[in-house]
């Protein structure tokens, strides 16, 4: 074999070599881009989506509140006329006691319409980033066999 064949032989697998490397890198560097974007994707839809459920759970907490609030101004006011009309100390004390009671009542009622709906804002927003860390995982995986068939074809 002639030096200057060899040499040439040498510098064709070089090139094949360099080549090679160079696809596989550009496809590793595109796989990771498209799974990385898949990703992301899913994390935007997640995020509006839990966005936009906080949103209505505070809306409906903003109206609970003002419904309970209005409760017991409408106890106090209530309250405050009985008493103007109270003609005996133990009235006074019965009045206090049914006032006291029914505020308590109020509290303890908005606390717990409060903790359900608390509740059930965390269990959604839970099963939104569930829902969305399931999506992308497919989303990957689909990429990844997109990328392998393609490679196979070539």
């Amino acid at each position: 074999m002639e030096p200057s064949t060899f040499a040439q032989q040498n510098a064709e697998r070089m090139m094949e070599s360099a080549n090679f490397g160079l696809t596989w890198t550009r496809e590793f560097a595109e796989q990771t881009l498209n799974q990385s974007k898949a990703a992301l994707d899913g994390f935007l839809k997640a995020s509006n989506k839990i966005a936009k459920t906080f949103e209505n759970q505070s809306s409906a907490i903003r109206e609970q509140a003002s419904v309970f609030t209005e409760k017991a101004l409408s106890n106090s006011v209530d309250f405050g006329q009985k008493l103007l009309r109270a003609k005996e100390p133990d009235e006074l004390m019965r009045l206090q006691t049914e006032f006291m009671a029914q505020q308590a009542q109020i509290l303890a009622e908005q606390t717990k319409e409060l903790g359900q709906k608390i509740q059930s804002a965390t269990q959604t927003a839970y099963n939104t980033l569930t829902d969305a860390a399931r999506k992308t995982e497919q989303s990957i995986t689909r990429t990844d066999q997109t990328l392998k068939r393609q490679r196979s074809e070539a």
